[in-house]
Parts: structure tokens; C-alpha cells; sequence
């Protein structure tokens, strides 16, 4: 199969209206990770240790796991999970690859900062959510930069252009609150005196805000007029200086994030065609951020389940990629990738059973998956294709033709396929099944309110980690999930050969 970086270009223009809700499909089952071995990842490669005690733990009894997330692209962030023991307990072990990186337990510590090499100790109170207690090498860090971000010297807003804004006033009110935060900080720096990364950090954190605003609103402005503007190219080189600083923040990425799609889109209206990432690169020019934008990409390809893209690009990738963080992230999603590929039991029983740990001897049902359980009871030894889409979804409309080529290819027999409408008014579904002519096909089409119910639905998409549309779920003859995602479409060979590999293996 041929696979091209550009292809990831194309799909972030066209599939962007059709996302949900951004998530990685892969996630770390335990707190120690394994990277590959390269050269360059050795600077700032000391790990750090993060161990904690959860409090009042019967408040929340359901909680059974920590999971700590190190910033990265949307729907990429690696995750570490960690079990809450007996007496509250957990821990977390990692590299750092930078000077000062920003980390995140979820739900109950969502900005934590530390070095490599620092151990610190972090007190969770189910009972108090929004005061989690550090201690330890970088306490003192934790506590300056809290004293910054929750006593009034920061906020986040984010800044919408109105329709009938002109950019010149929306970029005047922004330089205009730029600076109005720029004083805050001066107060700030006054009051606590805070260490030298402190000092750092907090003035790298507001030119973060500023040119994200800025660009996510050029974005606003590209739209509605079709119109490059170009004084933003020449901002590119002082937002690239965002990124030689050693401190890495998830706004970073999304800085990043925005100049991408800035540019794309730009190339796009003005060509009328889809930019390769070599034309995206060329016009960001020689800087930092490509190393950025050629992960982002490299990363994706990971994320859909393919390997083979990586493989073929590899050259490319590490005479670009110099960074320690960017090659020790996408070596992470390239080992669980690998990892999943080999051996799809342990990720698959966390999507169809639930929450679990390598130490598990037991799976836990959810009663919101019994109608998925019934499923795999009543077609025991048979491969299934559930295909989730919306009739709002133009990307899932188009997979219809290749869908019913999909059913053609294969009997009954062995391959099993449910297309799952979950938009509603369930009137337009039914206009779809005619227009499309999916009816008498060997498809079960099934509209979710019928077939799961919105309720549970809702929760499958949870658990299942349903972001965008449309989305696909690939299960063998043993019951395990092979292959899952935007990716997985009737149109892509890929998914073809591994139907077909799935069909020949009936042990």
C-alpha cells in the first residue's frame, strides 16, 4: 500500500467538520515506559518521579486508576496509568526531555511542572478536587507558578472574532489585553520574587496565549474572506522563538496546531489544491516549529494503527526530528502501535470490558455494552465491522459506495457488518438508506437510538473513544478488537487486507 504524509493533510481539511472531541486511542497500562534507543534523546533524558497518596478514597470508590498525561498534539497525549493501591498510594516514572515540562493528572492535578530528575509527592483530597498538595524537589516551582495562574495575575479567555468584526479592531483588543496581562505579571514579579524558570515560564506562558489567539482568529478571518494575510507569515519567526526556550507547555502544541492549519488553509484557498507538508514547511521556513509539524504528522499516521507510513519516512523523519521530547513521544505512540498490532488482547479488553491492569485476572462488564455482548454472542466466530456515521458527516457518506463493495467481497458467513447512523432527525437515516440503496444488502443498518439507545450510546462513545465521525471498530473470529478509528473505512486497503487476514484465521 502507498502511503503519503500529504494524505494527513487532506484529511485534517477535510474531516475537521466532522470532529467531536479529541483523544489518543492509545494509552499506557503501565507507569514505566520504554523508549528506543537513540543519541539524541539523551539530553535531559533523567527521569522524574511523581508518587502520591489519595485521600477520603471512599468519596469516589469507582476510582480505581490515576492517569498522568504528558502534553502533546491533540488525540496523541501519552498517558501513563497508575492503580490507587490499598492505603491510596500511586506512582509514576518517566522521562522529561526538556528544562521544564508541564504534565497533568487527570481530573484532580491538570498543571504540574518539574525537572528532570525531580521527585515529588502530590496529596490528592477527593474531598477538595481543586487543591492537590505538592511537595518535594519542585515544590517551590508548583507553588510560584499556582501563585500566578489562581491568584488573579492570569487568566485564560479565550477570544472569539465576532462576523462583523474588522481584524484590525480584534487585533488591536488583543494587543490591548496582551499588554493589560503583561502588567499583571509585572505585580506579580514584584510581589513573589519567583525563581528564574518561574520568571521564564510565566512570560513564555502569555506570548503562548497571544499568538494562539492571534492565529486561531486569523483562522476566523481566512474563512470568512478566503484571504491569506500575509503580515502573519512575518510573525512566524517570532512565534518560532516560542519554541527554542526548553519549556514545554501543551499550549505549545497548540500554538503549533494553529500555525499548521493557518498555513494549510492559506495554500489551499490559494491554489485550490491540498498542501504536501514539504509546501507547509517551505512556508513556515527554517525553523523549530517544522520539527513540530513533521511529528504532528508522523504521530498521526501512528495514531490511525499503521506503522508501515513511519517505516517509509524514517530517513526523513529523523534528519528533521532533532528534538529530544518530539522523537521520544513519537517513539512511545510507535512502540504501543507496534505493540497493539502484535498483540490487540490487552487493548482490546479495555475497550470492550472496561478499566483494567496488567496484574488483572478478571474482566468487568458494563451493562451499556450488552447490546455490543449480544453481538459478539450471536455471531460467535465471525469477523464484525461496526461502522459509526452521521448523515451531517460528508467523509461517512462518501464510505457508502466502498462499504457495499466491502459487503460484496466477503459471505455472510465470515464477515458480519453493522453501519450505525447516530445522527438524528431518524428520518434523514431512512432517506439515506434509500439514497444510497443500503437495504436487502447483507448490512445491518440499525439507527442508534434503536439499536443502543442515546444513553448508552453516550457512554460507548466514552469508552470506545468515538471523536470524530466517521468512526470504525474491527473484530476478529476471537472476539478481539484488531483495528479501530477514523481509518479503519471500507475505502482503505489496509482494512481490506486485514479483513481479509481476519476471515482466513479461524482458530
Amino acid at each position: 500500500m502507498k502511503h503519503s504524509l500529504s494524505f494527513l493533510i487532506i484529511i485534517t481539511l477535510l474531516f475537521a467538520g466532522c470532529r467531536q472531541k479529541a483523544q489518543s486511542n492509545f494509552q499506557s497500562e503501565s507507569s514505566v515506559q520504554t523508549e528506543e534507543s537513540n543519541p539524541s534523546l539523551e539530553e535531559y533524558a533523567e527521569e522524574a518521579v511523581i508518587t502520591g497518596k489519595v485521600l477520603n478514597r471512599d468519596f469516589y470508590p469507582q476510582e480505581k486508576e490515576l492517569t498522568l498525561i504528558i502534553p502533546f498534539f491533540r488525540d496523541m497525549g501519552n498517558q501513563y496509568r497508575s492503580p490507587i493501591q490499598k492505603d491510596g498510594s500511586f506512582s509514576f516514572r518517566f522521562p522529561v526531555y526538556a528544562k521544564l515540562r508541564e504534565v497533568s493528572i487527570r481530573n484532580y492535578a491538570e498543571h504540574l511542572y518539574i525537572h528532570p530528575g525531580d521527585s515529588i509527592h502530590i496529596e490528592i483530597d477527593f474531598k477538595d478536587l481543586f487543591h492537590p498538595k505538592v511537595t518535594g524537589d519542585a515544590e517551590k516551582l508548583n507553588q510560584e507558578i499556582l501563585a500566578f495562574t489562581e491568584s488573579a495575575y492570569y487568566y485564560i479567555q479565550n477570544y472569539n472574532m465576532k462576523p462583523e468584526s474588522d481584524v484590525k479592531d480584534f487585533e488591536a483588543e488583543l494587543k490591548k489585553d496582551y499588554n493589560f496581562r503583561l502588567e499583571r505579571r509585572n505585580e506579580y514579579l514584584v510581589k513573589y520574587k519567583p525563581m528564574e524558570d518561574v520568571v521564564l515560564f510565566t512570560e513564555e506562558l502569555l506570548k503562548q496565549d497571544y499568538y494562539y489567539a492571534l492565529l486561531f482568529n486569523g483562522m476566523s478571518y481566512l474563512f470568512k474572506t478566503r484571504k491569506e494575510m500575509d503580515r502573519y507569515h512575518t510573525l512566524l519567526p517570532e512565534i518560532n522563538k516560542l519554541y527554542t526556550k526548553g519549556i514545554l507547555s501543551a499550549r505549545l502544541y497548540d500554538v503549533a496546531d494553529e500555525a499548521e492549519r493557518y498555513i494549510a488553509y492559506g495554500i489551499a484557498f490559494r491554489d485550490k489544491k491540498n498542501p504536501s507538508i514539504e509546501e507547509i514547511m517551505a512556508a513556515m521556513g527554517e525553523s523549530e516549529m517544522n520539527q513540530y509539524l513533521y511529528t504532528k504528522l508522523i504521530a498521526g499516521s501512528l495514531c490511525t494503527n499503521d506503522t508501515l507510513a513511519f517505516h517509509e519516512k524514517r530517513t526523513q523523519f529523523d534528519s528533521i526530528v532533532i528534538m529530544s521530547h518530539l522523537r521520544a513521544q513519537v517513539m512511545q505512540i510507535y512502540n504501543q502501535t507496534k505493540s497493539y498490532l502484535k498483540n490487540p488482547q490487552p487493548v482490546s479488553d479495555n475497550l470492550l470490558y472496561g478499566e483494567f491492569h496488567e496484574n488483572s485476572k478478571h474482566t468487568t462488564r458494563m451493562p451499556y455494552m450488552k447490546p455490543v455482548y449480544d453481538v459478539l454472542e450471536k455471531n460467535r466466530g465471525k469477523v464484525i465491522y461496526f461502522d459509526f456515521w452521521a448523515r451531517w458527516c460528508p467523509p461517512c457518506l462518501a464510505e457508502m459506495e466502498p462499504l457495499k463493495q466491502l459487503r460484496s467481497k466477503f459471505s455472510t458467513d465470515d464477515l458480519i457488518i453493522y453501519s450505525i447512523c447516530v445522527s438524528e432527525p431518524k428520518e434523514q437515516w431512512e432517506e439515506c438508506l434509500n439514497e444510497y440503496s443500503l437495504r436487502n444488502r447483507g448490512i445491518e443498518c440499525v439507527h442508534v437510538t434503536d439499536y443502543l439507545g442515546i444513553d448508552n450510546y453516550q457512554k460507548i462513545r466514552k469508552q470506545w473513544k468515538i471523536d470524530r465521525m466517521p468512526y470504525y471498530i474491527l473484530i476478529n473470529r476471537q472476539g478481539q478488537i484488531i483495528d479501530f478509528g477514523t481509518a479503519a473505512r471500507p475505502s482503505n486497503p489496509q482494512l481490506v487486507s486485514r479483513i481479509e487476514e481476519a476471515v482466513k484465521r479461524r482458530e
